[in-house]
């Protein structure tokens, strides 16, 4: 039996639980109220703290728009759970229901949205492709040649910061034990079925339980025996000063995206452009990567360099993450890029020339969760008795995590889900089932 490390327990850890859910992000967080809504003893453990990772630092998109198809009936049933959400859980979401607006001057990226909105048009999106003319009605502010846009009105946004807490909370107020700054060491097995977890505070008995780490998911699963190719690539987001009005929809342009926030800054990145700070876990996984990291047209570039040495110094052992490598690092500093950010802001200025001056208040990163085929695992796999799945939502997850906890209830509690999960089933990878990506971050 795994010992357990030793750290102070400042809150007393159940004997038992119904279910423990392993990761605080928004999917963790919102499964959890769910399950207590749904009547389960809950609880929910993270390493760090709630939403301390990339459920905190997303876009604050909520689209259908230029999703992959397989996730279109999840988004679809989640829009309709985040118009009501702000009642729902009593709090201020910045829930802005502006819609989702993507412009370019590109052929080839024009002409991939248009194969989208082909390929997506009789799933009742109420998405359009706009003329340059009707681009340029909806963007009065903006400068410059516009090939083409793309819009759903029903897409919006809101604030990544408040969501995942807000659902944390109303668990907490139904009854669900959340417990911060405690890893998980190790989930127990007996006749091939879950039966426990032990917990950097203590053992829980338990039948189920349920990981939603974010990256570090895979690092849990591994030690089940399961394989998870799941890699991470870094994202770079920062708020800007409180700048005059342009849209309220989430708007993705030529090297920018953006969105307005309640209190008139602007949350800003370069669109569609990511980092992979190489490691020997990357790769490890090389063989599943490769062609949409050198695929020019993901957006992704490869470095080498410190995080290659951290990563070679963490495996030798007598570090912590190598006795302990289901936590590993308890909150990993990850910088932002900076000259990519400030790329975004020149080509904002640019492009809207009537904005004034653009700085940058706040800058952060965070290390997306990704998975070869751009789509998550969400899943209680039968071969595994007792354990639940969901992760690796590739940047797309903040979006999803109302009905991801509405659907891991219904797998938690034995109900039908009646929407399709086929295609998030864990075993695809082993079946060799993997199809290539729309994006996978």
């Amino acid at each position: 039996m795994t010992s357990i490390p030793a750290q102070p327990a400042p809150n007393a850890v159940p004997a038992s639980a119904d279910i423990v859910i392993v990761g605080a992000g928004i999917q963790g967080c919102a499964s959890a109220y769910y399950m207590a809504r749904a009547g389960l003893k809950v609880v929910l453990i993270d390493k760090s703290r709630v939403a301390a990772q990339q459920s905190s630092r997303a876009w604050g998109f909520v689209r259908v728009q230029m999703r992959d198809p397989d996730e279109i009936p999840l988004m679809q049933a989640c829009k309709e759970i985040w118009r009501g959400l702000e009642a729902e859980l009593n709090t201020d979401l910045e829930w802005n229901p502006g819609g989702a607006l993507y412009v370019t001057n590109r052929p080839a990226t024009m002409a991939y949205r248009e194969k989208w909105f082909q390929d997506t048009r009789d799933m009742g999106l109420d998405s359009k492709l706009l003329s340059p003319a009707e681009t340029a009605n909806l963007l009065p502010g903006h400068s410059g040649p516009i090939l083409g846009g793309l819009f759903t009105a029903s897409d919006g946004h809101a604030e990544p910061r408040k969501v995942a807490p807000a659902f944390a909370q109303r668990a907490r107020d139904l009854g669900a034990v959340v417990l911060e700054g405690c890893g998980a060491v190790e989930i127990e097995r007996a006749g091939g079925k879950v039966v426990g977890i032990v917990t950097e505070w203590g053992r829980i008995k338990t039948d189920k339980v349920m990981v939603s780490a974010g990256a570090s998911s895979w690092r849990i699963l591994k030690g089940l025996g399961i394989f998870l190719p799941q890699s991470h690539i870094r994202a770079s987001v920062a708020r800007t000063n409180i700048l005059p009005h342009l849209t309220d929809a989430a708007f993705v342009g030529d090297n920018v995206a953006f969105r307005k926030r309640k209190d008139g800054s602007f949350n800003i990145a370069s669109s569609l452009h990511g980092d992979v700070d190489l490691t020997l876990d990357h790769l490890r996984l090389t063989p599943w990567y490769w062609k949409p990291y050198l695929d020019s047209k993901k957006g992704i570039d490869l470095h080498i360099g410190a995080p290659m040495l951290r990563d070679f110094a963490q495996r030798m052992p007598w570090r912590d993450e190598a006795k302990f490598p289901a936590i590993h690092e308890r909150e990993p500093q990850i910088l932002p890029q900076q000259q990519r950010l400030k790329n975004a802001v020149s080509v904002l200025q640019r492009d809207f020339p009537g904005i004034g001056r653009v700085g940058i208040a706040e800058q952060w990163a965070g290390n997306i969760d990704s998975l070869p085929d751009g789509i998550p695992v969400l899943d209680a796999p039968s071969d595994h008795p007792g354990l639940l799945i969901a992760t690796g939502f590739c940047g797309h997850g903040f979006a999803l995590g109302p009905i991801v906890g509405r659907v891991m209830c219904d797998l938690a509690t034995g109900k039908n889900s009646n929407l399709p999960l086929r295609a998030f089933r864990l075993s695809r990878y082993a079946e060799g089932d993997v199809k290539q990506p729309m994006s996978i971050w």
